[in-house]
């Protein structure tokens, strides 16, 4: 009896040690490191309206700074991560959330990062993410001085929102939709299409390096024209996710445009809604344009440049101001940059401003831009600020050579928006 009893209490030993093997493996953190000994640990997840950061020490003893508290309108998932790594170098992380198979990621914002803390916890706010799926895969991409990083391991996240969905009808293609003056035909739209860009590595066959091709055709006025093009695209889906991708480059086949972006959603979903804003590229009315000779060009550091971001610009410095279609513009002295060295690209910024600031659909192009000799200055744009009582937009300038002026044309113009509610199709490379 003794010797059953013996028994029996080794067995009950050996499965509860079992069973707190199996939780302790279940609930290990879940830590990616980078060859340059950087880290990103998953620290918690949650899935609402309002998103704390967790109370944690870095592995040091040292408490990492944290991003704050900050709440959405909608529910959100965001996973909470810790990032670890060596403060005297520059680092940069982004993440990017995976399908089990991996046919397509989406890129996650955050609410910070890379700062030279040393350790800092961080909200990866996920936008899009495949809700159908019991769990996904979240990767991180570094940039840092040793260069780029696709992370091979992958944290794996629970799927709060996973459930039944509503089903959306596409329409078939090609399909026509208008915006006032300009009409838009949608005659394709293709995921896992060959991109220019690479990122993580030399695996072209990652999805990171995919994108969405869409062939187009527009009409103004019904007349055919190829000065119209997609500038940004919102793709959505009926589980709820939503992302906003860039259109940095549209060739054109005849009447036939042909844009690719990233990034789209997942293509096993049914049906996508794509919004895309189209924008005039040239032949402006009088009244968009604004031509400003003489604009001068002062030596300055790149770091003040930056300040202006701040809404540091003096309005007393201003070069020139004119009314332009309905809004005040202000253009300040360019910079040529004192504190770059002579083998970066970027030279020089210009600074414009408008009054009240640009609401949603209103675009500020350079039409052109040339030194004192008439030779074509390179920009391109740098960002902007807004929306508040003024919009600010940065431009960086390359090719400056021996310029001592500028002068500039710019257009005030107004995008146009279109819908097409479409059943993605697979590119397959081509």
């Amino acid at each position: 009896m003794k010797t059953k009893i013996l028994w029996g209490s080794l067995v009950v030993i050996l499965l509860a040690g079992l069973g707190a093997g199996v939780s302790w493996w279940w609930r290990r953190p879940q830590v990616i490191t980078l060859s340059d000994g950087a880290t990103v640990t998953l620290l918690a997840v949650d899935y609402g309206r309002k998103h704390a950061p967790p109370a944690v020490k870095a592995p040091t003893g040292k408490p990492p700074r944290r991003g704050g508290m900050f709440t959405t309108t909608n529910d959100v998932l965001v996973a909470w991560v810790r990032q670890d790594y060596d403060s005297q170098q520059y680092h940069y992380f982004q993440y990017f959330a995976y399908d089990k198979a991996g046919t397509a990621c989406v890129e996650a914002g955050s609410s910070s990062g890379g700062n030279r803390q040393g350790s800092e916890v961080v909200g990866v706010r996920l936008e899009g993410f495949p809700r159908r799926q019991g769990k996904f895969f979240l990767r991180v991409l570094e940039n840092s001085n040793g260069g780029q990083e696709l992370s091979d391991q992958k944290i794996v996240i629970r799927n709060p929102a996973r459930g039944s969905f509503a089903g959306w009808t596409p329409a078939p293609l090609p399909n026509t939709q208008d915006d006032g003056d300009v009409s838009v035909t949608l005659t394709k739209l293709a995921t896992d299409a060959d991109t220019p860009f690479h990122r993580g590595g030399e695996d072209a066959d990652d999805v990171i390096n995919k994108g969405v091709r869409a062939v187009f055709q527009v009409e103004r006025n019904d007349h055919p024209v190829t000065n119209w093009e997609p500038v940004v695209v919102e793709t959505s889906d009926v589980t709820g996710n939503q992302v906003t991708a860039r259109s940095t480059r549209t060739e054109w086949d005849g009447h036939n445009g042909v844009t690719t972006y990233q990034y789209g959603l997942w293509p096993d979903e049914p049906v996508w809604k794509v919004r895309c804003e189209f924008t005039q590229k040239s032949d402006f009315a009088d009244t968009e344009l604004w031509t400003v000779p003489g604009i001068s060009l002062r030596p300055g550091r790149q770091q003040d440049f930056y300040g202006n971001r701040r809404g540091s610009a003096n309005t007393n410095t201003v070069f020139a101001q004119a009314d332009l279609n309905g809004f005040r513009v202000k253009v300040f002295p360019a910079r040529v940059f004192t504190d770059l060295p002579g083998t970066m690209q970027t030279q020089g910024g210009l600074t414009v401003q408008t009054e009240p600031a640009l609401p949603a659909g209103m675009r500020l192009t350079i039409v052109s831009l040339t030194d004192d000799m008439t030779n074509d200055i390179t920009s391109y744009n740098a960002g902007s600020l807004g929306p508040g009582k003024i919009t600010t937009c940065f431009y960086r300038l390359q090719d400056l050579g021996d310029a001592t002026n500028l002068n500039l044309t710019l257009a005030l113009h107004k995008s146009r928006f279109v819908e097409f509610t479409v059943k993605p199709q697979k590119a397959g490379g081509n």
